[in-house]
């Protein structure tokens, strides 16, 4: 998942070993510093070095309020809106089975998340069809699409931070070198995302 923002742009960072106790709360208010609207020039101002273009509306960055936890940031940035979109990736998190370890990671950020933006719908599904049930299974489920664990805030109710929704989500890294891992990816829609949607389906 990581790598699509990259589309042949080579700048893996070194990998970390993340604590996740260290997360803090404040990390995920006006989210990694950045603000609904933002131009390039604001981002860039509250970013270690230039956004780097990838493709279309998207942009990588390195936030100077960035999170251990974290290795890859997005920005989606249009000419007419700014900032409409953030998304944070985090390191591959080494998977049992069970995926306990990418859970605790998920319960750990939802938590803290939480604190800001009140009680989130948790989806927590696994589809009907799927022979992947058992609770052993439960990794193998996620990588072959038939289980879902997110977490989504702004449901029926207002968020600070000019926020429509923020959504955390599980997922397998399809990096082959890091083949049954995990990642956590965090996004983050602020309310001008519907300006960007009508803007882009008035080609229609």
């Amino acid at each position: 998942m990581v790598y699509y923002f990259r589309k042949g742009i080579e700048m893996r960072k070194p990998f970390l070993f993340v604590i996740i106790s260290m997360l803090i709360t404040s990390v995920f208010a006006a989210p990694f510093g950045l603000k609904m609207g933002m131009t390039l020039t604001e981002i860039e101002n509250q970013c270690e070095g230039k956004p780097v273009f990838v493709q279309d509306d998207i942009y990588l960055v390195t936030p100077i309020k960035s999170h251990p936890l974290f290795e890859e940031y997005a920005v989606f940035v249009n000419k007419t809106a700014g900032l409409y979109k953030i998304c944070a990736i985090s390191q591959a998190i080494t998977v049992n089975k069970y995926g306990t370890e990418l859970k605790n990671a998920f319960d750990n950020i939802k938590d803290r998340i939480s604190k800001t933006y009140g009680k989130p719908r948790v989806i927590d599904e696994i589809d009907k069809k799927s022979i992947w049930k058992d609770d052993n299974d439960w990794f193998t489920a996620l990588k072959e699409g038939a289980r879902v664990l997110s977490a989504v805030w702004g449901e029926n109710v207002q968020l600070a931070d000019n926020l429509n929704s923020v959504v955390l989500n599980c997922a397998p890294d399809d990096r082959l070198i890091y083949y049954g891992k995990g990642i956590v990816i965090l996004y983050y829609y602020f309310k001008n995302a519907s300006i960007v949607e009508d803007e882009q389906d008035s080609v229609f």
